[in-house]
């Protein structure tokens, strides 16, 4: 049995964060995957609707290929109630934070939630493999003890219409602690790609590289102040320390790109706030890119610009490379092997074939297969 489990502890303010992927799960599942969350989930789509929940928007569904589940499909789909005082706790023990809730429960293994992961697992018997959307060590050790593997799934730095889009898919973490680097340093010497930057661009972009007018020496990338990215994996950055940073070496001369997704917006007159359509127009005016762990930065390795990245991310390991032939194969094997053909973490079959643990030929060789019938390879 396959289980998907979500926290709906409201770290960020809101109750079952991951309840587009939950909608997306069970329209592309139904009843061929268990189910192990919080009873928020399975509330009647009527009720998050005076929530104003963007989940819910046409738009929404259309993007990211789900429907809203009927009251029917909510009462009989495959379930076990997850409750744990994991957030209450936090919160008394941090004077009411949720950020520093939400650290702990990326980074720490708190034996309480521990227990309630093992005890419901084990209610459920017969787990392949859980999936999961957020990094929990508390999870990851009830998984262990239970001799369960962890998925950890999200969606990838690479998306459409920019770019085909991927996903990640990692035994080890996500966003950080994966297991992109150890991958790759297993199967290095039998994964010698011999492509070029231009070939690797060719492939996963989908419009022509455009003029480098290098206008900066350098474009700061700002990144969502609560996500997990910078409150559990930034190595001690937040964003004003990236500005902070910025004004120290750069001399004024650069370029800061706010993220849409932030709830807050720089004053003009602070620095050069980037106006450009997309990132990639962003990263064309800059010397170099800064930043803590952004997908940015793994945009700006494809279109040759140079990068620094203080935060763990899974593509940092290519940063490290020495050489630049060295670095390109990295990146080749990061973008075949490691990221994931974004309809394939939603395939069962695909998912089952991971946890056969084929070797790294075998997942790129499944990869390309899945681009060329995509039509992405001519």
């Amino acid at each position: 049995m396959i289980v998907a489990y979500f926290p709906s502890f409201p770290f960020r303010g809101r109750s079952a964060p991951y309840l587009w992927i939950f909608y997306k799960l069970l329209t592309t599942y139904g009843d061929r995957l268990h189910f192990l969350t919080d009873d928020l989930y399975r509330q009647d789509v009527d009720i998050w609707r005076q929530y104003q929940r963007w989940e819910l928007l046409d738009d929404s569904q259309k993007r990211q290929g789900y429907r809203l589940p009927t009251s029917a499909e909510l009462a009989t789909m495959s379930f076990t109630h997850f409750n744990s005082d994991f957030f209450v706790r936090m919160l008394a023990e941090h004077e009411g934070n949720p950020t520093r809730a939400f650290y702990e429960y990326l980074t720490q293994n708190d034996v309480s939630l521990e227990r309630d992961f093992y005890d419901a697992l084990q209610s459920i018997g017969n787990v392949e493999v859980v999936l999961n959307w957020c990094n929990c060590p508390s999870l990851f050790s009830a998984c262990k003890r239970l001799n369960i593997p962890v998925m950890n799934m999200e969606l990838g730095p690479l998306r459409h219409p920019e770019y085909l889009s991927t996903g990640y898919l990692d035994f080890s973490g996500v966003n950080g602690n994966t297991e992109a680097k150890a991958r790759y340093a297993a199967a290095a010497e039998d994964c010698q790609l011999n492509l070029t930057l231009e070939d690797l661009r060719g492939f996963f972009s989908s419009t022509p590289l455009p003029t480098l007018t290098k206008q900066y020496k350098s474009g700061i990338v700002l990144q969502v102040e609560n996500d997990s990215n910078l409150i559990a994996y930034s190595n001690g950055f937040n964003n004003q320390v990236l500005l902070d940073y910025a004004q120290l070496n750069y001399d004024g001369n650069f370029l800061v790109r706010s993220h849409p997704g932030s709830a807050f917006r720089l004053k003009e007159n602070l620095s050069n706030v980037d106006q450009s359509a997309t990132s990639i127009d962003f990263i064309a005016r800059c010397e170099k890119i800064v930043t803590i762990n952004s997908s940015v930065g793994l945009e700006a390795l494809l279109m040759g610009v140079p990068v620094i990245a203080f935060g763990d991310s899974s593509f940092r390991f290519i940063l490290e490379a020495e050489e630049e032939k060295e670095r390109i194969n990295r990146l080749g094997f990061y973008l075949f092997a490691y990221l994931v053909p974004y309809a394939l973490i939603f395939d069962l079959e695909y998912i089952r074939f991971r946890l056969s643990r084929p070797d790294e030929k075998s997942i790129i060789k499944k990869h390309l297969q899945f681009y060329e019938s995509a039509g992405n390879i001519t």
